[in-house]
């Protein structure tokens, strides 16, 4: 597999390797040959392989919600195929869901055009940067059979996937498609059996586990996470109380800490750290300990998400949780001297990445968007959409380097990926012709993202690149002067 480095490529040459890695991998033989190991084609037919991926991957039509009709209207017009609705219908079957999976499958694994790491001050304390999330949308309920939804009623359908995204090359990880009831904790334990040393985890509090932290920390990994604030907190007691044979009594080695109480004593946009203490009443597991208290504007905010939560989710939060609504608690073990507590918010806030992917699954790719038709071809919409999301995301993150690199300036995710998702067709009939007209698009693709695909930098939030310490083009000054 060969590793783009933006910083010793031309666009002529970046270009180049993509176009022939793209060719490679959806040519019409590469894709006979792996419809013919899944067993989605057994003789030649009309309609093949790569007619297939064209309609599921690469077309502006929906296969989960237009007519078998508008489909086979969009065969015929772009790939000059005739075929029935019935016939259409037919190769909706569970070995062409195998077919376009191992498609998905072999994309994760071999990458497209692996991009080698953004350099950062601050990233470059991490080897990767781990973002672990799910999104989960409903289905229709006769889908409840493979596809059970969270709400726990046997009619309720819904589809749940996991993403663990490295925020530093753009890799997909790991992608995990199934029923909505599917549990983010277990997932996640799984995923924490994979760190390495140097890896940066960061996770919302669905995944939080104090056992899959100490494991983190076995391996040599890092983690930022969200406290959850019914987990106890510790910290050594100065006055532990001693046996007359001077021995000290295990129940008063600790104390516990009051969060409440370091509410009251913070300023709205203060905060306090605390290191080492220890969290679990049985585990006792030693982290660093970081407080902020939010501004009033925040802590309304969030209180409102919370009474809207409360209505919409039927849950109801303890009244110890509303009253901490004013503080956001976190625990890392970052070691204190290569990051601020200031900084460990803002590594956290980094998981807002992560949403902003699924935002355009949704969005953009209409992942979620279904009408009720069988099975197989939802799921062939599904992974249909997962293909095109990966090509259209990793595309925009090889461009991505190489605009940070040549021309200081940072594209914006949203945008990036959806120019790469308005020129999928176009990508598509390249990729029935030559690799020079693959090569061509590429280079229109990259001029077209620096003309509109950068950030807007009308607001003083940080981005990305703040946070990670990258150099690049600044236009808050100019946007003040202007």
């Amino acid at each position: 597999m060969r590793v783009l480095n933006a910083a010793n490529l031309t666009a002529e040459e970046m270009a180049n390797l993509l176009a022939k890695e793209l060719n490679r991998r959806f040519c019409a033989s590469e894709l006979d040959s792996l419809a013919r190991k899944t067993g989605f084609v057994q003789r030649s037919r009309k309609c093949t392989p790569q007619d297939f991926v064209s309609l599921c991957v690469f077309s502006a039509q929906s296969v989960a919600t237009d007519s078998l009709v508008q489909l086979c209207n969009h065969l015929d017009a772009e790939n000059q195929l005739s075929l029935s609705a019935e016939g259409l219908n037919q190769r909706f079957n569970p070995a062409a869901v195998d077919f376009l999976k191992s498609l998905f499958s072999n994309l994760l694994r071999d990458k497209i055009g692996r991009q080698s790491a953004i350099l950062s001050q601050v990233g470059d304390l991490f080897r990767r940067i781990r973002i672990l999330d799910s999104t989960v949308f409903q289905l229709p309920d006769e889908y409840a059979d493979p596809y059970l939804g969270s709400g726990g009623s046997a009619h309720t359908a819904g589809m749940k996937i996991q993403l663990e995204y490295e925020l530093k090359s753009g890799d997909f990880l790991q992608v995990e498609v199934g029923p909505g009831k599917n549990n983010d904790g277990i997932y996640g334990t799984k995923r924490a059996s994979t760190v390495e040393s140097g890896d940066l985890c960061i996770r919302d509090l669905g995944y939080f586990c104090i056992e899959d932290f100490e494991t983190m920390q076995k391996q040599g990994a890092f983690y930022v996470s969200r406290l959850k604030l019914n987990v106890r907190i510790y910290e050594k007691n100065p006055t532990a109380r001693r046996f007359q044979n001077g021995n000290v009594r295990k129940d008063s080695l600790y104390q516990e800490v009051d969060l409440e109480a370091i509410m009251d004593a913070l300023k709205p946009g203060e905060s306090k750290e605390m290191y080492p203490v220890y969290i679990g009443k049985k585990q006792r597991f030693p982290t660093r300990l970081v407080v902020y208290k939010l501004t009033p504007e925040q802590t309304e905010k969030r209180l409102k998400t919370r009474a809207t939560n409360e209505k919409k989710k039927n849950i109801t939060y303890l009244d110890r949780t509303k009253r901490l609504s004013g503080i956001s608690v976190f625990i890392t073990n970052i070691p204190v001297e290569n990051t601020s507590k200031e900084q460990i918010h803002e590594l956290y806030s980094l998981r807002w990445q992560i949403e902003v992917l699924f935002k355009t699954w949704k969005s953009m790719f209409h992942i979620d968007h279904c009408k009720h038709i069988k099975i197989p071809r939802f799921e062939c919409h599904v992974y249909g959409q997962l293909i095109a999301i990966f090509l259209s995301s990793s595309l925009m993150f090889q461009m991505r380097c190489f605009l940070l690199e040549k021309k200081k300036k940072e594209v914006s995710e949203y945008k990036g990926i959806g120019i790469i998702r308005d020129h999928l067709g176009a990508l598509n009939r390249s990729l029935r012709h030559t690799t020079q007209a693959v090569r061509n698009l590429l280079l229109r693709l990259v001029q077209r993202m620096e003309r509109a695909g950068c950030k807007s930098h009308r607001y003083e939030k940080k981005t990305v690149f703040d946070i990670l310490g990258v150099a690049y083009e600044q236009h808050r000054q100019k946007d003040k002067v202007a």
